[in-house]
């Protein structure tokens, strides 16, 4: 059963653009769907919603898989997959897109999830991508095998799943590694219980890359 922290996301269709504005607002589009745009704004997490304002004074207009039409300082501006601009109070500066360096192609399983297998310290899991994690989660058995040592360097919390609430450690992960493409120093959560029973591939490794998802095909893609 995926556990939900913190912060509700989807997938639906998504990409990761970045916008650098005049201000030093930045702000980082992680994911699509229809009228919602999932957004890092100087680095925070927001879910934009079609005519609601992020405190940041940022305004989605309109959103689908492909685009999304935010206005900021009084004006309106397209975000573009895999574009890096900058914007001036005059408008755009500058539009470059980048290459792509490393690709990874998921397909829909028969229950409707992404799974893939992958590494963590070099150690294979399974992993279940969900985007409704904050952070990578997994169950303490996983974090034993992998040979995580949460209990001493770990940093002691509460989470909430279907059993009710229990002990979980925050921790950071050296590598983890789905396919080609592998992150370091990544933020994670092992849950002392049997759930996750998968290892949930949760936002602190998908909003360091772009995800695009068409029909039953998801791509991640770091660049």
């Amino acid at each position: 059963m995926a556990l939900r922290f913190a912060v509700w996301c989807f997938i639906v269709g998504s990409f990761f653009s970045s916008l650098v504005f005049a201000n030093e607002l930045s702000i980082d589009v992680v994911g699509l769907f229809k009228n919602t745009a999932i957004v890092k704004i100087n680095g925070q997490q927001r879910i934009l919603k079609v005519g609601k304002t992020s405190p940041e004074g940022v305004t989605l207009i309109k959103a689908d898989s492909r685009k999304a039409v935010i206005q900021w300082g009084g004006k309106k501006h397209t975000l573009a997959l895999s574009s890096t601009s900058s914007l001036s109070s005059a408008g755009f500066a500058a539009d470059t897109n980048k290459g792509q360096d490393k690709v990874l192609q998921l397909i829909r399983q028969g229950d409707g999830m992404f799974r893939a297998k992958g590494l963590i310290n070099g150690v294979s899991v399974n992993f279940l991508v969900d985007t409704g994690a904050t952070v990578i989660a997994m169950n303490h058995s996983v974090a034993n095998r992998v040979r995580i040592p949460y209990r001493t360097q770990g940093r002691l919390t509460k989470v909430e799943t279907a059993s009710g609430i229990t002990d979980a450690y925050k921790v950071n992960l050296a590598t983890v590694r789905v396919g080609d493409i592998e992150l370091k120093n990544v933020e994670a959560v092992v849950i002392v219980g049997a759930q996750p029973s998968s290892v949930l591939l949760g936002m602190s490794f998908l909003s360091r890359l772009q995800m695009k998802q068409e029909g039953t095909r998801l791509t991640l893609s770091r660049y």
